[in-house]
C-alpha cells in the first residue's frame, strides 16, 4: 500500500493507505513536507512488519535446483575454488532442501541480488566461477524473480 499524498480538513498531508495516520506539512516548506512524508512511510514499514513477520515462502522448485546446483559445483572444486559466505551456503541449503523462507530472508535475497548482478560480467560465469556459485546457491535468476515477485506484493 503505497503513501498518498491527502487533504483532510483543508490541510495537506501524507499518510500510509487509505486509513492511515495523516501526517500534515506546511505548504511550501520543503522540510516539513518531508518530514511528513517520512512519517507516513515510517508507519507503513511498520505495518508491512507486522503483517510479514509471520510469513514463510516455500522455494519453487527452479529456485530448489538452482541451489542444489551450486552445492554440487562447488562439491566438485577444490577448496579453493569453493564459494559462499557461511550465510550463502546455509541459505543454498535451506532452498536446495525446500524449507520455507521467512519475509525478511526474502528481502535480504532481492538485496543480495541487487548487489551481485555485477558478478554476471566475471569470467567463469555460468560454469564454475565463485560468483556463479553463489548466485545459484541463492536461487539463481529465478530465485531473483521469485524474491522479488514477493517482496514487490507487500511493498509500501
Amino acid at each position: 500500500m503505497p503513501v498518498q499524498r491527502v487533504n483532510v480538513d483543508g490541510e495537506d498531508g501524507y499518510r500510509w493507505g487509505r486509513e492511515g495516520k495523516v501526517y500534515t506539512f506546511e505548504p511550501g516548506n520543503r522540510a516539513s513536507e518531508d518530514e511528513a512524508r517520512e512519517k507516513a512511510e515510517a508507519q507503513g514499514r511498520a505495518a508491512t512488519a507486522a503483517q510479514t513477520a509471520n510469513l514463510t515462502f516455500r522455494p519453487p522448485l527452479a529456485v530448489r535446483r538452482n541451489a542444489r546446483r551450486a552445492l554440487e559445483i562447488r562439491g566438485e572444486l577444490p577448496p579453493s575454488q569453493r564459494a559462499m559466505t557461511p550465510t550463502g551456503l546455509a541459505r543454498a541449503r535451506d532452498l536446495a532442501n525446500g524449507r520455507p523462507v521467512s519475509f525478511d530472508v526474502v528481502s535480504r535475497m532481492v538485496a543480495y541480488f541487487d548487489r551481485h548482478e555485477v558478478d554476471k560480467q566475471g569470467s567463469g560465469w555460468g560454469v564454475d566461477s565463485k560468483g556463479y556459485q553463489a548466485w545459484l546457491g541463492w536461487g539463481g535468476d529465478e530465485g531473483r524473480a521469485w524474491a522479488r515477485a514477493i517482496l514487490d506484493k507487500y511493498k509500501i
